[in-house]
């Protein structure tokens, strides 16, 4: 009997040694150990809220992902996705600048885990809040002839947030106004963008609104000529020599309606009566409604010049007589020995006309009805007002 059982024991032995062994088979086949990597696997921070009652905020430029190794059968590994996976770490003592962070991880039980890097330096800096007006850069050109008379923005201004050394970087928030091939007025809701003195947009800061909602007022241009109504006379021994405008011309602009009916605009009257030497005077552009123009006056400058009047006495002898005489002759004339001449001129000629540069004749070819009566004619080189010659008329016999 002894020795049966000895032998059953040694049989039992063997065969829970082979059980054993086919057990660790099965399992190595069935279910084996494997490694699972997660890269880039989110950091949760479970006391976030001191950095917030603090007034701190972590550097946007630290990495908060790290690398995590699970190690553990197929059948506890198999559900575990990198969605699922609860990284987390705990500020201790917290201060500004550099702070370590210890990290964990929830994982089943007869999982190991290795995470790299096992713990994260993250610099912190005080939270800033500032307040900045929003300003619009027009981007593209309006259509031709057309230009932008008001621009509105809402809001005005919003509240830049983050780490100070990024919200310090924040020189201006814009706007961009795409201008292109526009003709009317327009509404638009534009980002706002934060910029640094570069021109280059900062990172990592927040905007409190992250839109504005702009108004461009769009208004059609046109050049027209300016035109006066002069009123009154001068008086008779004066002469207006010539008027100008400056400018001449100016850029109008409107809503097209009203632009499209404008062909030019007039100043106000100006009244020249008892006027007796040159003038130069501002005078108001007089404006229509809905219509806008840079330009409110323009000068008018005026030219005038005295007329005087000199008489000259000619000796007939220097009459010319011009063309054929028709067998006529001249000598027999019914002309006085002295021809008096009244030259009218401008005051700017007065120290130039003298009577030697008046020169009388009769054109032989053109008579008045009867054929022995002929007009006395001058010629002068100079431009004169007026020209009374007495007698007007010579009759030869």
């Amino acid at each position: 009997m002894i020795n049966i059982f000895k032998r059953n024991i040694k049989i039992k032995i063997i065969s829970i040694c082979f059980a054993f062994f086919a057990w660790i088979y099965v399992m190595a086949e069935v279910d084996p150990i494997l490694i699972k990597d997660f890269n880039n696997v989110a950091v949760k921070i479970t006391n976030i809220d001191v950095l917030q009652d603090s007034n701190m905020v972590i550097d946007p430029k630290s990495n908060l992902n790290v690398k995590v190794m699970l190690r553990g059968r197929r059948s506890l590994l198999k559900d575990i996705q990198k969605s699922n996976l609860n990284i987390y770490g705990k500020f201790e003592n917290i201060k500004l600048g550099e702070n370590e962070l210890d990290l964990n991880i929830d994982v089943p039980n007869n999982v190991t885990y290795t995470i790299i890097p096992d713990k994260l330096v993250l610099n912190v800096e005080e939270n800033m809040y500032v307040r900045k007006y929003i300003e619009l850069d027009k981007i593209n050109k309006l259509k031709e002839d057309f230009k932008i008379s008001n621009m509105n923005i809402n809001p005005e201004y919003t509240y830049v947030e983050g780490p100070r050394s990024l919200v310090k970087k924040v020189d201006r928030l814009v706007c961009k106004v795409n201008l292109k091939n526009k003709f009317k007025n327009f509404n638009a809701k534009i980002q706002i963008v934060p910029l640094d003195k570069y021109g280059k947009k900062v990172e990592g800061v927040n905007i409190k609104d992250k839109y504005a909602y702009v108004s461009v007022e769009v208004l059609k241009t046109k050049e027209v000529p300016l035109k006066i109504n002069l009123t009154g006379d001068l008086d008779e021994n004066y002469k207006l020599l010539g008027y100008e405008l400056e400018p001449k011309n100016i850029t109008i602009s409107g809503p097209n309606e009203y632009i499209d009916n404008i062909k030019e605009l007039y100043v106000e009257d100006f009244d020249i009566s008892g006027l007796n030497e040159d003038k130069s005077v501002d005078l108001k552009i007089n404006i229509p409604e809905k219509i806008q123009t840079e330009i409110k006056k323009v000068n008018l400058k005026i030219n005038v010049s005295k007329i005087i009047s000199k008489n000259f006495i000619i000796s007939k002898n220097r009459i010319v007589f011009k063309g054929d005489i028709h067998n006529l002759d001249i000598s027999k004339n019914n002309l006085p020995d002295n021809i008096k001449v009244k030259v009218a001129y401008l005051e700017d000629l007065e120290e130039k006309i003298k009577e030697e540069d008046i020169q009388l004749f009769i054109n032989m070819q053109e008579n008045e009805g009867n054929h022995a009566k002929f007009k006395i004619k001058y010629s002068m080189p100079y431009d004169v007002e007026n020209v009374e010659i007495e007698p007007k008329y010579v009759v030869i016999e």
